[in-house]
């Protein structure tokens, strides 16, 4: 798997997993599914939140923890 194919998992994985968390109302989306790494990473972590936000049509998004 290159570069490539390994960021579309990644940004897959984290959208299905938000839809995941607002239709079952967990409240705030998890941070657990996703590499701490994105969270340390002030411009990889806005990057996700505006991929979610362009995926979705939806106004969410990770909090920095």
């Amino acid at each position: 798997m290159g570069l490539d194919e390994a960021t579309d998992l990644l940004i897959g994985a984290a959208v299905a997993s938000a839809y995941d968390d607002v239709l079952h109302g967990v409240g705030p989306l998890a941070h657990d599914h996703l590499p701490r790494s994105l969270f340390d990473d002030v411009g990889q972590f806005e990057a996700l939140n505006q991929v979610l936000k362009d995926s979705t049509g939806l106004d969410m998004g990770w909090h920095r923890a």
